[in-house]
């Protein structure tokens, strides 16, 4: 059976942001639609001039964005523009999307019926790491995908948590799939993709990870979910990007509200601002936690939540969860 043709529309979108000063904005304004496969690159060159952009370098980019879309599917990574079919339905949404999505692994999660982004960060206290892991553990046990980023700390927990309970995960990365970073959550990204989820990238291969790469894939992590849980942040923190992005895309807005033993600590003074502006709901315990994704679905679960594990006698990490 032949491989299904690249579609036109990817190349274009994926050419035009090979051009100097053309970014995802401008490229899919560009391409407002679906580009018929015959006549695509005159279609787009004509286009392309009317926006003033040289000719010449378009057609040297659209010939490198077909190698390079060549290359990407023969490593097994899938890709949709924003106008295939295909492309994920929350994304489509939100302010600022992805002109071209890269997936390797599963598709179900981008199309899944409820999903959670769990996200905080790198250095969470002991209690984060485990509120973050049981938490995104709950949430797949009442059948949401799990979203988050896979950066140390509260997003390598939330990704833990899922495989604990055996869910489907998302992990938006801000580099080109062929690689995964940080290098130490490589195996963690297998068992991910071992479990059905999947890796998510705007960025084609060969990207390697740049500062402002990361803040621009929180929008994605936001994008992708019905709702953002945070399990830690600062007040500063890099997770209120996440937080930015979740209230412009209307994305419902959770964190941890902590017992007072933690309230001193600097990784929990984000989440504490938060539910003080009423910018998100402070989620203290495990019903409050599943009440909150009741409200996510608006219907009961259709999965009974697990019973609670026993409590860590260990004081630094004993949680109500």
């Amino acid at each position: 059976m032949a491989a299904s043709p690249i579609s036109s529309t990817s190349v274009a979108l994926t050419a035009l942001m090979k051009l100097k000063g053309v970014g995802r904005r401008g490229a899919l304004r560009i391409v407002h639609g679906p580009i018929p496969d015959g006549d695509a690159r005159e279609i787009i060159a004509d286009r392309a001039m009317r926006a003033k952009l040289p000719e010449s370098e378009l057609f040297n980019a659209w010939d490198r964005a077909e190698v390079e879309l060549e290359n990407t599917k023969a490593g097994g990574i899938k890709f949709y523009s924003f106008h295939d079919e295909g492309y994920p339905e929350r994304l489509r949404n939100i302010p600022d999307p992805p002109a071209v999505l890269y997936v390797k692994g599963e598709l179900s999660g981008l199309h899944a019926a409820k999903c959670l982004a769990v996200v905080g960060t790198r250095e969470p206290t002991s209690y984060g790491e485990a509120v973050a892991r049981k938490s995104a553990a709950t949430a797949a046990e009442a059948g949401f995908t799990i979203v988050s980023g896979l950066a140390h700390g509260c997003d390598t927990m939330g990704h833990e948590g899922c495989l604990d309970a055996h869910g489907v995960g998302i992990a938006v990365m801000a580099h080109g799939l062929d690689k995964v970073y940080p290098a130490a959550n490589r195996g963690l990204a297998t068992r991910l993709l071992e479990n059905g989820g999947c890796l998510v990238s705007e960025y084609p291969l060969g990207v390697t990870p740049m500062r402002t790469a990361f803040a621009e894939r929180d929008r994605i992590q936001s994008g992708l979910s019905d709702a953002v849980l945070v399990v830690e942040t600062d007040v500063k923190g890099g997770t209120m990007h996440t937080v930015r992005f979740s209230r412009e895309q209307r994305r419902m807005l959770a964190c941890i509200d902590h017992p007072a033993k933690w309230k001193h600590e600097d990784k929990t003074k984000g989440n504490q601002m938060m539910i003080a502006e009423r910018w998100a709901r402070g989620i203290a315990d495990g019903p409050a936690l599943t009440q909150f994704l009741k409200e996510i679905e608006k219907v009961e679960p259709s999965i009974e939540p697990a019973p609670e594990k026993p409590k860590n006698d260990d004081p630094q990490t004993s949680m109500a969860f």
